[in-house]
């Protein structure tokens, strides 16, 4: 069965995945696709609130639902990759190897299914790299070669020749591959790359966007957070403000009630204190005259 098909594969996020006994795994949240070749390969299904990676090699969708060629003990079991939505070979390798599958780097710079590789070159046919035989060994020259008893040995030359020159041409070729340059690339672009059906990865000026909603939207939520709490705690102080009113009012009423009699008392006092004093100058008036009078009286006799 091979992979799938990226235009197939591209439906299947949101669809529900089982394994290959119809058992339950989760939804598909992600779908991912050799870099080298499109094809989807990977597929990230949410099990039990934690992100699997399982192997899209054998999968069939239909009707809202994936089948894949796994079981869901292999995928709960499976190495974790945590968030990332790219693999390195090296976990692309890890996962293969959990999974059983043999897996190649034939057709691809990173890894891909040795079942999915063989049926790629069965479907297109021979590989370019096997064909330039011709171009060393002209047709018209083996084609009129007579047929004696030494045809077999230049055959067999000519042979060998042809295999010499398709796999010096097989190893130029790899060589030439291997030497391309690598093209370094940002994390949105690989990503884009490798889910090509996916919608582009937001520029810096959406993320300075989405950064600016945010924080209006905490701010508006923090202003009518802060009028809810600071209606009640302004009724409160008004209340308390009116309250200590009243109270002084009292106070001041309690105390004028109470400090009328004691200035009253204290007048009746101060009066009665200046009458005692004017008798008692009056009485010594009467007796500094009489001592007077006798006095003189003295005097006189």
């Amino acid at each position: 069965m091979g992979l799938p098909a990226r235009d197939e594969a591209s439906e299947w996020v949101g669809w529900t995945v089982v394994d290959r006994d119809g058992t339950e795994l989760g939804a598909v949240t992600a779908v991912l696709a050799d870099e080298s070749t499109g094809r989807p390969e990977w597929v990230y299904v949410e099990v039990e609130g934690a992100s699997a990676v399982v192997p899209a090699l054998d999968a069939d969708g239909a009707e809202g639902r994936v089948t894949v060629a796994v079981t869901r003990a292999q995928v709960t079991a499976a190495p974790s990759v945590g968030g990332a939505r790219e693999l390195s070979t090296a976990q692309e390798a890890d996962l293969y190897r959990h999974y059983g599958i043999a897996a190649s780097s034939q057709t691809s710079e990173t890894l891909l299914p040795a079942a999915a590789e063989t049926g790629a070159a069965a479907g297109t046919g021979a590989p370019a790299d096997t064909t330039p035989a011709a171009d060393t060994i002209p047709a018209a020259d083996t084609a009129s070669a007579p047929d004696t008893a030494g045809s077999t040995g230049r055959g067999t030359v000519a042979a060998a020749v042809a295999l010499a020159a398709v796999a010096g041409v097989g190893v130029v070729r790899a060589r030439a591959r291997a030497r391309r340059p690598v093209v370094r690339q940002s994390w949105s672009q690989r990503l884009w790359a490798r889910r090509p059906w996916a919608p582009r990865p937001p520029s810096r000026a959406d993320l300075a966007a989405a950064q600016v909603r945010a924080v209006s939207a905490a701010t508006a939520e923090g202003a009518r957070h802060l009028g809810r709490t600071a209606a009640p705690l302004a009724v409160a102080a008004a209340e308390s403000a009116r309250h200590w009113a009243v109270r002084a009012g009292e106070e001041v009423r309690h105390l004028g009630r109470t400090a009328a009699p004691l200035v009253l008392a204290a007048a009746e006092s101060a009066r009665h204190r200046a009458v005692l004093g004017a008798e008692e100058l009056r009485h010594l008036g009467a007796v500094a005259s009489q001592a007077a009078v006798a006095a003189v009286a003295r005097a006189r006799s």
